[in-house]
């Protein structure tokens, strides 16, 4: 018989070229998650810091009048307050925010130290909760593409499920070493544990409908823009992995903007039940989620319920942007490499 071409020896090979299998397809998922949950934590902690005080701090009714009683003014006005706690502190407690330094460090190390409390839990926390979050919602998502369940928020109500049973012990842990409860994540995880399992899992049905009700507004802003982004690019692009940084950064700060708002009320009442101790025991007695935002709103009022809604949004909008970048980017690099070791 007549010896192959070099063109057929070239389609043999092709076709003998191994094909990357689903679990490497998905790969990218986890590679994305993880170094978007990394940047972002390190990079924003400070403000979640801030955000964590801001909501622990109970202002009574009788004492707000005129423009502190409006959101983002009182956060201002709080927050100042603070930072200067953090600058004379590093070991800021809100048990006794009149605790000074043992030695008089630069208020600028003070602030640094304080307003990082807690980040090594939240960055420990990272790869189990990025490894739930954003592969859930692309698995879920998947699974229900091509069906009449596409459109609805159940791949949202899915992954806030799924992420809030892993994060809620590394908020509780974080939380309280942000408030200065505790002065190391040992000995919070050690009083959390004493309080059984609803010690570490303080919270987690608040966490649970704050994480649900998170992820229904955030993917479905970001569904609803990642179709009109591919709209607007004409019809050249038709996958949203093709999207450009500024495209992607875009998306994600509005994405943050609108769930840091819808969800604010629920947050506030999370991080209390997590920081008060055990259920209806504690600084604000809470019995559930429900009890939280009603009892809040007697005593402080409704807009008690956005206290620190000013950095959330910074964090969240912010946050997001820096999120679905670092992900969508990282994603790509990683489709690329790939692709470039298998055409080696």
């Amino acid at each position: 018989p007549p010896s192959p071409s070099w063109r057929d020896v070239g389609r043999l090979h092709e076709w003998k070229r191994p094909r990357p299998t689903r679990m490497a397809v998905k790969a990218d998922v986890f590679a994305g998650s993880i170094a978007a949950e990394l940047t972002t934590k390190a990079l924003l902690h400070p403000l979640d810091t801030i955000k964590t005080r801001l909501q622990y701090t109970v202002v009574p009714k009788r004492q707000r009048a005129g423009a502190s009683s409006i959101p983002i003014v009182s956060d201002l006005r709080l927050g100042f307050r603070v930072l200067a706690d953090a600058t004379r502190s590093p070991e800021h407690s809100m048990k006794d925010p009149s605790l000074r330094p043992r030695s008089r460090a630069a208020d600028a190390a003070n602030a640094a130290r304080s307003l990082y409390r807690g980040l090594t839990p939240q960055l420990v926390g990272v790869v189990p909760i990025a490894l739930v979050y954003m592969p859930s919602y692309e698995v879920a998502s998947g699974a229900l593409k091509g069906t009449p369940l596409q459109s609805t928020p159940i791949a949202g109500v899915l992954t806030g499920v799924a992420s809030a049973v892993v994060r809620v012990p590394v908020s509780v842990i974080k939380s309280r070493i942000q408030l200065g409860l505790h002065q190391s994540a040992g000995e919070a995880l050690s009083h959390a544990r004493r309080g059984g399992r609803g010690g570490l899992y303080a919270g987690l049905r608040a966490t649970v409908v704050l994480d649900t009700s998170y992820a229904v507004v955030q993917f479905t802003c970001l569904e609803q823009l990642r179709t009109l982004a591919l709209r607007f690019s004409g019809g050249e692009l038709t996958d949203p992995t093709q999207l450009g940084t500024k495209a992607n950064a875009a998306i994600g700060f509005a994405t943050g903007l609108f769930a840091a708002v819808a969800t604010e009320p629920i947050d506030v009442v999370r991080t209390r039940l997590m920081t008060q101790g055990a259920k209806g025991v504690g600084a604000f007695a809470y019995d559930g989620l429900a009890h939280g935002l009603a009892k809040a709103s007697r005593a402080e009022g409704m807009a008690s319920l956005w206290r620190g809604l000013l950095p959330r949004l910074v964090t969240k909008s912010t946050g997001s942007l820096v999120w679905y970048t670092t992900y969508m980017e990282a994603r790509r690099a990683f489709n690329a490499a790939r692709r470039t070791s298998a055409d080696g």
